[in-house]
């Protein structure tokens, strides 16, 4: 295995950021079981078109400059231990459109309440939490590129543990407003924050310049990212919102609110992965260690998409049984949704592998072209689909757009660096095939017909792909990971490993 990718440190900051971020999971799910009881599917879709608002904020105002953080933020610690530069760079760069966000909500506040369906205060109660999430996304970011990722995992967890505990402690009916409910996320973002700069320290921001330099190299770079995280605003599941309020009631809106978030808890897998790949695939470019990465991409990655597989396939096996427990009776329509997403989840995998690859070496126009396909392609089938087939529909598109952006992103690595990626594509078999047993059979069947498809198509791949071959094990042996992992390889294929058995 390639050392720059299978190293202890890697892995220790993929376990690390991954407690984290699925430690603030477990609570936000826990808090969405409370809150589907609690607000039944109309109300909880009110709170689901409320994050939307904030999100889409969030990625016209600031987020196409979060790349550019990491990017330059990275390379700058190295050199200097500090990242001052990029940051009041980027800080110079966003804060024009911060104000004029504000002045625009201000000057038209009554339609976009009349649209929320909130009071005009709660208008404002959305633009603070879009600034102090922000805010939290932007330290993060600084705690990234600075390889703190401790301490950005400890940021994840404490931001979902306020928002719980404050909205634990509303009065019962305050409980019951959705506006309220977001004003405790805003709160929440806002005290993580502080305390994440104060852990940081004055010298990762000072002193305090602006240059023209890093302010015209930020802004080359990021700009092809504004065109791409703006085209997201339309790929992500916020479009699927906004055409779901125009043509369905507020009750479909909070079912297929959930199954999203439910797969959101999935996906974090893949933004982990990414967050980690873009500074690491920095270094490794720096060092011009080219045969590591492809490698790495060739021979240890496979085994990541594998176990991704399986994990999807047992979301869509514990779906119909799952959600309707945890979440309620009324919320059994969301399991049709959440498989259907299970599938798109495996092309969100691939391609947000692949993205930090393309963004270390600055090819962001590649990113964008994929991006405006396949968001062009979501817009369309939701269009399309949701009309005819519900909430169902809108998976359906969602299944067909992560598809395609999977497939050319793929292409674009294996023609554009000589990778062998299009392949990768076939580790989304498993979960294909657990959803068409789905499809087509009920009750025990279904179990029975998808466990062994799952296991048999897995077995194919494993053959395909040379997965768990003498080499690859004898490597894992001697390398440093984690002993925990060498342990259980060892009990799975002892002689492949070296392990003598008595």
């Amino acid at each position: 295995m390639p050392p720059g990718f299978e190293s202890k440190s890697f892995i220790r900051n993929f376990v690390g950021v991954s407690l984290g971020n699925y430690g603030a999971i477990a609570l936000s799910f826990v808090l969405n079981v409370i809150l589907t009881w609690r607000l039944g599917a109309e109300q909880f879709g009110r709170l689901a078109l409320l994050i939307m608002a904030v999100q889409v904020l969030a990625c016209l105002i600031a987020n196409w400059t979060l790349t550019g953080l990491i990017k330059f933020g990275t390379q700058e610690f190295i050199r200097t231990g500090s990242l001052a530069e990029t940051f009041w760079a980027r800080t110079y760069i966003v804060a024009p459109w911060v104000v004029v966000a504000g002045i625009m909500i201000r000057i038209w506040q009554e339609e976009a309440a009349g649209y929320l369906s909130i009071p005009l205060w709660g208008v404002w109660v959305v633009f603070g939490y879009f600034l102090f999430s922000s805010l939290l996304l932007t330290v993060g970011s600084v705690f990234q590129a600075s390889h703190r990722m401790d301490h950005y995992a400890v940021t994840l967890f404490l931001d979902k543990a306020l928002a719980i505990l404050a909205v634990l402690v509303l009065p019962l009916p305050y409980a019951r407003d959705p506006v309220m409910i977001l004003g405790c996320y805003a709160l929440s973002s806002l005290l993580v924050s502080s305390w994440a700069v104060v852990s940081l320290g004055a010298r990762m921001f000072l002193p305090v310049k602006v240059s023209r330099e890093a302010i015209c190299t930020l802004w080359r770079f990021s700009i092809p990212m504004i065109i791409s995280t703006w085209v997201i605003i339309f790929g992500a599941q916020w479009i699927d919102f906004a055409i779901i309020k125009h043509f369905l009631p507020f009750s479909d809106l909070g079912l297929y609110s959930l199954a999203s978030q439910v797969t959101g808890v999935v996906q974090q897998i893949t933004i982990i992965s990414s967050t980690l790949l873009l500074p690491h695939f920095v270094l490794l470019i720096e060092k011009e260690a080219h045969t590591d990465i492809k490698a790495a991409v060739e021979k240890v990655m496979p085994y990541g998409f594998l176990g991704f597989a399986f994990l999807l396939s047992a979301v869509v096996f514990s779906a119909r049984l799952g959600m309707p427990l945890l979440f309620g009776p009324s919320f059994s329509g969301s399991v049709w949704p959440l498989m259907l997403l299970m599938i798109a989840t495996m092309g969100l995998a691939l391609f947000n592998t692949f993205s930090p690859l393309l963004n270390a070496h600055g090819l962001n126009w590649g990113i964008t072209g994929i991006l405006i396909i396949s968001v062009s392609t979501n817009v369309f089938t939701n269009l399309l689909f949701i009309p005819a087939y519900g909430i169902n529909g809108a998976a359906i598109a969602r299944v067909v757009a992560y598809t395609i952006a999977a497939g050319l992103m793929l292409a674009l690595i294996q023609k554009r660096f000589g990778i062998r990626t299009l392949r990768l594509g076939l580790f989304g078999c498993p979960v294909l095939i657990a959803v068409l047993s789905a499809v087509v059979f009920e009750g025990s069947l279904f179990y029975l017909a998808g466990v062994i498809g799952v296991a048999a198509s897995s077995y194919c791949l494993v053959y395909m792909f040379g997965l768990f071959s003498r080499e690859d094990l004898a490597l894992a042996a001697q390398s440093n990971m984690p002993m925990f992992i060498k342990s259980g390889l060892a009990k799975v294929f002892p002689q492949k490993m070296g392990v003598t058995t008595t």
